[in-house]
């Protein structure tokens, strides 16, 4: 292994020294020389890893930590590796940023190359939603065939979503105040500052019963009640309004007899006024 390794680095430093870079074109060169192919089979790309922002987390922040680590990938027998590029791209954004790059590019053997690259990075002024992180790393290597030194590279990416949620949902009922109401219909209409996924209420303090907007109490019971209103917002965080407190008393109606009865009591009360005066006339004659 260490003479393959020794090999190797003779090979590539005499060909930087030669300054002779030829590409293969399907047929054996007799010089000694270097090009860009591509890399043999079972080399494995860059690992990446990122360790914040966690994927798929709710931060309460507009200022998110990136941290995150490449390392190169497992090459096979008589390869040399190093990370050449490690950058990233965030969704609110319009260019990547790069947090390492080598510019030795054309060299084949780099003393100051590495083979791992870790960062921290403060990520800032973060629009609140929903965002991804995409971090790429690209990996450099060369190999011995022949006469030739083959250079190549490889990459890889790694995306990871998270979200932002810097306010709150608030809610606020604004149709129903602590009093008590003559009717058993009373309108529920309320407000929210941000919009949201879901809107529940709960009267009583019974279970939550899912609504899509204003609405109205309907059929309530004569007593005294209470509401609340929930709203979740696209984070899953959930706010909810001021338990109202206020009593349903729907006063008695005026008693109305029917129109049979009605007229029963007139019949009544004619026969009686025709009794009457009869019964005058009977006086008046007995007398006379």
């Amino acid at each position: 292994m260490r003479k393959t390794a020794i090999a190797l680095i003779t090979a590539l430093l005499v060909a930087t020294a030669a300054g002779t870079f030829f590409v293969r074109l399907g047929k054996a060169n007799p010089w000694m020389g270097t090009d860009w192919t591509s890399p043999r089979g079972g080399t494995q790309p860059p690992v990446l890893t990122i360790e914040s922002p966690q994927d798929g987390i709710v931060y309460n922040s507009r200022y998110v930590t990136l941290s995150l680590s490449a390392d190169v990938g497992q090459a096979i027998s008589a390869s040399y590796t190093r990370i050449m590029q490690v950058y990233y791209r965030v969704d609110w954004q319009q260019n990547e940023t790069y947090l390492y790059k080598n510019e030795n590019i054309n060299i084949p053997y780099d003393p100051y190359a590495i083979t791992r690259f870790s960062s921290t990075t403060n990520l800032t002024e973060i629009p609140e939603g929903r965002h991804n992180i995409t971090v790429y790393a690209v990996e450099w290597g060369a190999y011995i065939e022949g006469i030739f030194v083959h250079m190549f590279s490889i990459n890889c990416s790694l995306t990871i979503t998270f979200t932002t949620d810097i306010i709150f949902p608030s809610v606020s009922v604004l149709s129903i105040v602590n009093k008590t109401y003559e009717t058993s219909n009373i309108p529920l209409s309320f407000a929210i500052n941000k919009p949201v996924s879901e809107i529940t209420y709960s009267l009583d303090e019974r279970a939550n019963v899912t609504i899509y907007g204003n609405m109205t109490l309907s059929a309530l019971a004569d007593g005294n009640h209470t509401v609340t209103v929930y709203a979740r917002d696209n984070a899953g965080i959930i706010g909810k309004s001021e338990t109202i407190s206020f009593t349903v008393a729907v006063p008695e109606p005026f008693p109305v007899l029917p129109v049979a009865s009605i007229a029963v009591v007139a019949v009544i009360i004619v026969a009686g006024l025709l009794y009457l005066r009869r019964r005058k006339r009977q006086v008046r004659v007995e007398v006379g």
